[in-house]
């Protein structure tokens, strides 16, 4: 197998970050976080790096081109997910309370990747193609701030500063993400 490893800019490395191993396979039928095969809260870009290498291994070991790595593009305000955690906590029944605790940093990752614990701000234009003349034309008319621009497996990703996302409302070849994930690493046969 090769791997093809997509370079990110540290910026999308530091503050509270989630790093994840996702099966993205047509087959796989789970949807949102049952797509998750194993996911690391990082602090700073060391603890990002780190868990890079570990999650590395694994989907190595794993030998499937449908699980990809992606991290989250916002940092992440801890704070605000242990509110949210504890407050779950609270609201357990008994008959929940077993499988919350034995699956614990699935649930904490969970409150963690909610959109309103987001900390930073970046939009992600997803264009599914590899044509981008549209979402050129969408971001130079109306001066949209592109950080990054990133390769996928389909297209591409624009990471952009903020703003007003009614304005792809009418756009076919993209959408506006506004708390997405960012492909980190793929391998392929």
């Amino acid at each position: 197998m090769k791997d093809i490893n997509i370079f990110v800019p540290d910026k999308f490395k530091m503050g509270i970050r989630v790093i994840m191993l996702i099966n993205r396979g047509v087959n796989n039928s789970n949807k949102g976080s049952k797509r998750w095969i194993n996911k690391i809260i990082t602090t700073n870009e060391n603890d990002w790096d780190n868990a890079f290498e570990k999650l590395s291994l694994l989907q190595d070991n794993l030998k499937d081109t449908n699980v990809r790595m992606y991290s989250c593009v916002n940092s992440r305000n801890i704070d605000k997910a242990i509110s949210m955690f504890k407050h779950k906590q609270i609201d357990l029944n008994e008959e929940m309370k077993n499988k919350f605790y034995s699956n614990i940093n699935n649930s904490f990752c969970s409150c963690l990747m909610k959109p309103e614990n987001k900390l930073s701000k970046y939009f992600i234009i997803d264009i599914d193609t590899k044509r981008t003349k549209e979402a050129d034309y969408f971001v130079f008319n109306n001066e949209i701030e592109v950080i990054s621009i990133r390769e996928t497996v389909n297209g591409h990703h624009y990471i952009c500063k903020p703003f007003n996302f009614k304005l792809a409302e009418n756009y076919k070849t993209f959408s506006v993400i506004k708390d997405g994930l960012i492909l980190v690493r793929l391998t392929s046969e």
